[in-house]
């Protein structure tokens, strides 16, 4: 790309040294021929141009399948990671339901505030 780039300006600099060198009615007949035809080249863009890349960025985000097919996977994604998460936490719900159910306590401790107190503290103080 950067060669090409180089050449275009290597050609541009020879054709205006020898521009020089033409008279001035071939040169305004030449200007007038260019702008003619870069006007009748150029096609309405429905798109957005960034600068300096030359390639058209498409406005409308699912214009072609491959974006469409891009978000539809990631959607996929997403929702499969919300289940497998909600899940897991099912999981562990389940394994702290039957250490509970399985430990020797009488059903009257559940009930007791403190007993909520405490199983807080002693969570906290394990998570970290």
């Amino acid at each position: 790309m950067k060669e090409d780039t180089e050449f275009g300006y290597k050609a541009r600099q020879i054709l205006n040294e020898g521009l020089v060198a033409l008279d001035r009615k071939v040169v305004g007949r030449l200007h007038q021929a260019r702008q003619l035809a870069l006007n009748s080249q150029r096609v309405p863009v429905s798109g957005l141009r960034i600068a300096g890349i030359g390639q058209v960025v498409e406005l409308a985000f699912f214009s072609n399948a491959r974006n469409l097919l891009a978000v539809v996977a990631l959607s996929i994604g997403a929702m499969g990671t919300y289940y497998w998460n909600a899940f897991e936490q099912a999981r562990e719900f389940e394994e702290i339901d039957s250490a509970l159910l399985a430990d020797e306590l009488p059903p009257s401790a559940y009930l007791d505030r403190g007993f909520h107190v405490w199983l807080e503290r002693a969570s906290d103080s394990s998570s970290q």
